[in-house]
């Protein structure tokens, strides 16, 4: 059996990074939204096995294949399911890696899903969202397949919104520029004092407004460069923790 699904990015329209948890990760909140103009192919076959062997395709150039989202989502399913079989996973892989995108955890997630259905475990999303949360803390906003969501936590609490029809996007990846998750919230960290973080309804009345009247912010701005070639006040927005920047229209 096999199952073929594409995993499209995201970006945040408005990302505010608080404190660090006890549990050592960060309380956001952002709106995400979905991209779906450019997307990964995830192809997950399965067959019967008594024991549970892995193989995953198609990330050799960015990831060894047992660390990979993909390999670990495999993983946290199947276990949490206590299922066996042969899962082959091959990615193809369009999505840039480490540009605030949501790629990697997107390509988790799809899998998390394919293998949902063809195992015929038929997991609601609250659970399916609890596994994705074990891969990565973006995987639950792309496990509800909802194109905006408001998302606070660590990124487990997913609160899907109305999108709006009449915005279109345009992605800017500087070339050469990749950022480090783990290295950008470190940053962060260093911050003299920690912001009080906005509400959905706060967040989700800017994005109804005119874009002209957008103020969103992006705190991960303070590690990444502008692209050159556009004026300081350009409607120019940071998504993630960079570097993809991107224009709304």
């Amino acid at each position: 059996m096999e199952l073929t699904l594409k995993a499209y990015p995201k970006i945040n329209i408005g990302l505010y990074v608080g404190s660090k948890r006890p549990d050592g990760y960060h309380e956001i909140s952002s709106l995400f939204h979905l991209v779906t103009s450019m997307w990964d192919t995830v192809s997950v076959s399965l067959e019967p096995s008594s024991s549970l062997c892995v193989s995953v395709t198609g990330l050799e150039s960015c990831v060894e294949e047992k660390k990979s989202t993909v390999y670990k989502a495999v993983l946290a399913f199947m276990t949490e399911c206590n299922l066996t079989a042969s899962v082959s996973v091959h990615v193809e892989k369009r999505l840039p890696s480490q540009a605030g995108l949501g790629g990697g955890s997107s390509d988790a997630a799809s899998t998390i899903l394919a293998l949902n259905r063809l195992t015929g475990a038929l997991l609601p999303v609250s659970r399916l969202s609890e596994i994705g949360l074990s891969v990565g803390s973006d995987v639950p906003f792309f496990i509800y397949e909802c194109p905006l969501a408001y998302v606070c936590g660590r990124g487990e609490h997913v609160h899907p919104l109305k999108a709006r029809e009449d915005l279109s996007f345009s992605i800017i990846m500087p070339e050469g520029s990749t950022v480090s998750t783990a290295l950008a919230y470190r940053a962060l960290d260093e911050r003299p004092s920690i912001p009080v973080l906005p509400s959905m309804e706060e967040l989700y009345s800017m994005y109804m407004s005119p874009v002209s009247a957008w103020r969103f912010k992006n705190d991960f701005e303070i590690i990444n460069r502008r692209p050159s070639g556009y004026e300081p006040d350009a409607p120019l927005f940071l998504s993630g923790s960079g570097s993809a920047w991107f224009f709304v229209s």
